[in-house]
């Protein structure tokens, strides 16, 4: 089936470009079909760009007017970021909000498109509802969306209903451009088939990213006489559990001389002694090089589990609970913003509750495994949003441009003003830290594995979040099980590229 798959595929290629050089010059003069808009004659491509210069990035969007069509987006609207990624109906007080707002705004003006969306509770507990509800919209035909923001971890398990589009095929999208995540694309895409966009147009593939937080303050009385500048190391590929490690136990004070770490001490790191709970934990195994899935002669492979998974597994679990400098426990007494804890992980969004810290702070990704590791790696918090298509969706022209803008312009107005949310000051005005930040926007990945983990592979992606087990035994009891799991998820996904191919 799936040779046979990838033949059919590229004779239906061959078939679709005849048909369209034999289509060209035809008139199609449906009011719902884009017109030149004859106030837009520059050409998007033109012109140089600086790659220190997010404005000076230009589009690949041609003059096209869609005289005031909607575009609805499905959103979850259980928090402030997700009711407001897509769309936010007025200016306010809030600097993100702002942005989305005129990102929107930029994009109707260019395009002459109404962008909408409508809202529903969607959090995991009911998660089972919302999606129902978008399944409903398609298999009804009803309209009501044409692209919605799922949650990662459950609304991928839709996929295999050949409820969304395929991506690959949407006019005007451009995935080499910047605003789009590279490695969805890389490792996502299956039998030809794409249903996944992401990156700068969802802003919670931004705020839910893990990362490293510092006090600048604390790390400089701590180690100013060993002059190093965290910066610098991770630039120099330097940036390794084993230093973060050695640094968090070096910063313990024992304020109150009894020995133990405890509230009021100033520590390097806190943690909590079950981390069961914690899907932050997740990030660690991209951080350490694992790759819970690996594109194998265009298929996925299980590649979770070898010699190397259970040292860095040891690794974060020494980190966590074996350091000296570590405060294992619950409560709130000691906390990063007191400025007695020298490091603390948490997704971007922790950075706004940081603003109040009179010490300052800094950004860094999640530590390599050791220096031999060819890059920094983190993921997302997985109840981060990805953009799908309906596959009821005809009105692609609109679609395909409409989001191919609001990726370029979240790129260039939302990601540079959540820099002065989650860090002091503005992304212009702090080169370092802007840099830095650019880093660990950078070190976002995806993986077929983490995607699919939690409805369609058993929760393979969450075995680093129980420190207390030993990975080996907790692995082997269900290797089979997670195998089972993906060759049925493929098998679906081929069935369902077969049926599209043929319609």
């Amino acid at each position: 089936m799936k040779n046979f798959t990838k033949l059919l595929c590229l004779v239906l290629s061959l078939l679709m470009i005849v048909a369209c050089f034999a289509a060209c010059g035809g008139d199609d003069t449906d009011t719902k079909n884009p017109t030149v808009n004859p106030n837009e004659t520059d050409d998007p491509s033109d012109g140089t760009e600086d790659p220190s210069d997010r404005n000076s990035v230009k589009d690949t969007v041609p003059a096209l007017n869609f005289k005031n069509d909607d575009l609805t987006f499905f959103v979850r609207n259980d928090s402030e970021l997700w009711k407001n990624e897509m769309d936010v109906e007025s200016t306010t007080t809030d600097t993100l909000f702002d942005a989305i707002y005129y990102r929107n705004a930029a994009v109707e003006k260019r395009l002459g498109v109404k962008i909408e969306q409508i809202g529903q509770a969607g959090t995991y507990t009911k998660s089972d509802d919302w999606n129902s509800t978008l399944r409903n919209a398609v298999l009804t035909k009803s309209g009501d969306f044409d692209a919605a923001a799922i949650y990662a971890s459950t609304g991928s398990a839709l996929a295999v209903e050949g409820l969304y589009y395929n991506v690959l095929e949407l006019p005007h999208i451009n995935l080499d451009k910047a605003g789009w995540n590279q490695t969805i694309r890389q490792v996502l895409t299956l039998f030809d088939n794409l249903y996944y966009l992401g990156g700068d147009i969802a802003i919670t593939e931004t705020t839910n990213g893990m990362a490293i937080f510092y006090n600048k303050n604390l790390f400089t009385e701590l180690y100013q006489t060993r002059n190093i500048n965290l910066y610098d190391l991770v630039e120099n590929g330097e940036w390794t559990i084993d230093l973060m490690h050695e640094l968090v136990a070096g910063a313990w004070v024992d304020m109150n001389s009894d020995g133990l770490v405890n509230d009021g001490d100033t520590v390097g790191f806190r943690t909590s002694a079950d981390s069961s709970g914690d899907g932050g934990m997740d990030a660690w195994i991209p951080a350490m090089g694992i790759k819970l899935t690996t594109i194998v002669d265009d298929y996925p492979e299980l590649t979770f589990y070898d010699e190397h998974t259970v040292d860095a597994f040891e690794k974060v679990k020494a980190l966590h609970l074996e350091n000296e400098g570590t405060f294992v426990g619950t409560g709130d007494k000691t906390t990063f913003t007191l400025g007695n804890q020298l490091f603390t992980r948490g997704n971007l969004n922790s950075g706004s509750g940081f603003r109040v810290m009179e010490d300052k702070y800094g950004l860094l990704p999640l530590p390599k495994f050791d220096k031999e590791q060819d890059n920094y790696y983190t993921t997302l918090d997985n109840t981060s949003s990805l953009v799908v298509v309906l596959s009821t969706c005809t009105e692609t022209e609109k679609v395909g441009a409409t989001l191919e803008l609001m990726a370029a312009e979240s790129y260039k107005q939302v990601i540079p003003a959540y820099f002065e949310v989650c860090l002091q000051g503005k992304y212009s005005e702090a080169p370092e830290d802007a840099a830095m930040y650019d880093r660990v926007l950078n070190s976002f990945v995806f993986n077929f594995g983490f995607c699919y983990s939690t409805k369609s592979l058993d929760g393979v992606g969450s075995l680093f979040r129980n420190l207390n087990k030993d990975i080996a035994q907790a692995y082997d009891a269900n290797k089979i099980k997670y195998q089972e799991a993906l060759d049925d998820l493929i098998d679906k996904l081929d069935e369902l590229a077969w049926e599209m191919s043929s319609n």
